[in-house]
């Protein structure tokens, strides 16, 4: 079984959500976007570990709601879609199921998970008759919070990751194996030997048995005392107990000592191993319904981690989710880093916001069909670049397999940094954003509370594919570009980028007259991987004019949005 989409109705400030899910997802976003919430609301869906809905918590303040649920839709295979009672059998063998928290309607009651019928009507009747079904019947969810505390995940007098994977070897082996005979037959030895040891005085187990029976005796009654080996949980509970070794010392440390990096990957660890050896468990002879399902739902992988070993961890949860049967991973991230492992499968990243003008949570993701239209879109440029006998199109550049390839390698780490900003301002080339990082850190260009990203677009010939992407996934942009006189090929260029402006998301497009060096009076080399150094020199060394520096400024200011421009007089230093 796997989890396929998500849909919410008036959970925290989401007022309508609507989200697709792939066997590993990404949710991404400026803070405060409702990454959190999402997640949430699927925990509220299973009440794991008493995670409940709280209604002076969980409705959303800004208005009054009647209704408040979350709806979770589900693709099965053959064997659990031929178990599935009749009357939830759906259409593609999906299973769709709605759990209310605030029900304005008599026949569905709060905290009650119903099922789509087979004629895709919400059906009136509990899921399988039961109100907490959830915990059987659509799987189990894995939590691991932003902040979480090692011993969560490794007590074993209570529900851990730890205990579980220690029971799901234990009771195999108390079943099968010697080792536990041997036990057991010592456990007796040991009962039959210390039942008849004293204590100084005389007292003795047999003792206290014969003493007792003797009061019991009138009542035709005996009492023994019985010495019973422990079952496996038993064992696991009293008998077992854990140790961290320090292999710089030769001794073993408290999990304190160790850093924050080294828990959030121990407790991974834990879950990973577990989905390894929980053994597979032999096929049920009966029709009921038991899908095997776990969604790991994991808050800022990222944390404590330093980025080698964030995109260890990326590969190993994208790797736990396609080569693990019945594991999906679902995770909120404020990392490059994750979203850059990602970027070969753009659909699978789901990017949240706060409407501008509502302040409701929004999402944006590219589905198939979004897909393929951008692709197409894209391809544009090959038929402009025809139109010129000097230029040569690739053969490979036409496939339209080659668009998922170019933005896989171009949203490196850095770049990827446009998932989370609130404003990205594309330019063509490392230069321009060498020089406006430079202005901004010099506090000649006020964008104090834009939450900026400046994104290269490896030349004019892509910015067209950037403001795509985009305005795909709701990120406000502008573009700051070289007209290059609209000469020959460039007036065609210029075209298609003004063709690709968005009236929701395209702040607005600026255009450079001839170009950067032009505009600046710069003297830059003509290999292009030297014109940063080269351009920055020339600053520092203060070889570029004042009045052409702030006439720079202003125009990239102008290209920002009006509401967190700042400070346009600010005095040019």
């Amino acid at each position: 079984m796997e989890l396929r989409n998500v849909k919410i109705y008036n959970f925290r400030g989401i007022s309508e959500l609507d989200v697709a899910l792939d066997d590993y997802s990404l949710l991404v976003g400026p803070n405060n976007a409702g990454k959190s919430s999402v997640i949430d609301a699927i925990r509220t869906f299973y009440e794991k570990d008493g995670f409940k809905f709280k209604k002076e918590h969980d409705l959303p303040k800004g208005y009054e709601c009647t209704d408040s649920w979350v709806e979770l839709t589900f693709q099965l295979n053959d064997v659990e879609y031929g178990s599935l009672a009749d009357e939830y059998k759906g259409t593609r063998k999906q299973l769709r199921l709605r759990k209310y928290f605030l029900s304005s309607s008599t026949e569905r009651k709060a905290g009650t998970i119903y099922g789509y019928n087979s004629e895709g009507e919400l059906s009136e009747n509990h899921f399988y008759g039961a109100k907490n079904v959830q915990s059987g019947k659509v799987g189990d969810i894995v939590y691991i919070p932003a902040i979480s505390r090692v011993d969560e995940h490794t007590k074993l007098s209570g529900p851990s990751a730890l205990r579980d994977l220690l029971t799901s070897i234990m009771e195999s082996v108390v079943k099968h194996g010697q080792a536990y005979d041997d036990f057991s037959e010592s456990v007796q030895q040991f009962s039959e030997a210390i039942h008849e040891e004293a204590t100084e005085d005389q007292r003795s187990l047999a003792g206290l048995e014969s003493s007792l029976n003797e009061m019991l005796t009138p009542w035709n009654s005996e009492f023994k005392l019985n010495f019973r080996p422990p079952s496996a949980a038993e064992t696991i509970k009293s008998l077992l107990d854990w140790d961290l070794i320090d292999n710089f010392h030769g001794k073993p440390q408290g999990i304190d000592y160790f850093g924050s990096g080294f828990q959030r990957h121990f407790i991974f660890s834990l879950i990973q191993l577990g989905s390894n050896y929980a053994g597979k468990k032999p096929s049920s002879q009966t029709r009921d319904f038991t899908p095997s399902f776990k969604l790991l739902l994991f808050e800022e992988p990222e944390a404590f981690l330093h980025p080698p070993q964030q995109e260890i961890l990326a590969r190993s949860l994208m790797n736990l989710a396609s080569s693990t049967d019945n594991w999906q991973v679902l995770c909120a991230t404020h990392s490059s880093n994750f979203v850059s492992k990602n970027t070969a499968n753009i659909p699978s990243i789901v990017r949240l916001r706060h409407a501008p003008s509502t302040g409701v949570i929004e999402n944006f993701q590219i589905n198939a069909a979004h897909w393929d239209a951008i692709v197409n879109e894209n391809q544009k440029i090959n038929a402009i670049v025809k139109k010129h006998p000097k230029e040569v199109v690739h053969p490979d550049d036409e496939q339209a397999d080659m668009e998922a390839i170019k933005y896989f390698l171009w949203l490196n780490p850095d770049r990827s940094n446009l998932f989370f900003a609130n404003h990205v301002l594309l330019v063509e080339g490392p230069t321009e954003v060498a020089i406006i990082n430079r202005l901004i850190d010099d506090g000649k260009i006020a964008s104090d509370e834009v939450g900026l990203c400046v994104v290269d677009c490896f030349g004019k010939y892509n910015v067209h594919r950037f403001m795509k992407l985009l305005t795909a996934m709701g990120i406000s942009h502008s573009v700051i570009y070289d007209d290059d006189d609209n000469k020959t090929i460039h007036k065609d260029i210029n075209q298609l980028i003004t063709d690709s402006v968005d009236s929701h998301f395209t702040t607005c497009v600026r255009s450079l007259s001839g170009n950067l060096e032009k505009v600046l009076d710069l003297e830059l080399p003509k290999q292009n991987h030297r014109k940063p150094q080269h351009a920055l020199f020339q600053y520092e060394s203060g070889r570029i004019a004042r009045n052409k520096i702030d006439d720079f400024c202003r125009l990239v200011e102008s290209s920002l949005p009006k509401n967190a421009t700042l400070l346009r007089a600010r005095l040019r230093i």
